[in-house]
């Protein structure tokens, strides 16, 4: 098995972003899962709850995001058990108390002997971590906000499903 650490070393991207990324990397005997992109994740039921908690001197929790997250992994020729354990692993090493322990999951058997493999974990928590800044766009008892550093997650890539037309 490699090194869990070696993936989830850092806190940049969310708990999802971590954990596939995670997936992707790990070997076991020399093997990965499956190939990076025999894999897809999305988020399902998002929710917000606002904070305004302070943290350290200029900081605030602005919000906690909360949702399920959705790993599928098609192909897959790897045993269903093994993957289990690695997320088993990964989430008791990384996951925070709010966030689920326990992962649901199915695997359909394909026509070649692989799998269709779709992991649930029913609840992450990530705060949305802000900083003071003079031009921040989130206002807050008369101080201005942005996001810090660490906190923004910003997609690689996105796909346009629906257009927006304006007024004319």
């Amino acid at each position: 098995m490699s090194d869990q650490s070696s993936s989830t070393g850092n806190n940049t991207g969310s708990k999802l972003e971590r954990l596939v990324k995670y997936l992707i990397d790990v070997e076991y005997q020399g093997k990965k899962l499956a190939l990076a992109t025999q894999f897809d994740a999305w988020i399902e039921g998002g929710r917000i709850v606002p904070s305004g908690k302070r943290v350290n001197s200029n900081g605030l929790i602005g919000g906690r995001f909360y949702y399920s997250a959705v790993i599928s992994i098609n192909p897959c020729s790897a045993p269903i058990e093994l993957i289990c354990a690695f997320v088993s692993f990964w989430l008791q090493a990384n996951g925070s108390i709010d966030d689920s322990s326990e992962v649901e999951f199915s695997s359909d058997k394909n026509d070649d002997n692989s799998n269709d493999i779709e992991l649930t974990i029913e609840t992450f928590v990530e705060d949305i971590e802000l900083i003071e800044k003079p031009n921040g766009p989130f206002i807050l008892n008369n101080k201005n906000y942005d996001f810090g550093e660490q906190s923004l997650w910003i997609a690689e890539t996105f796909t346009l499903i629906e257009q927006v037309i304006g007024n004319e």
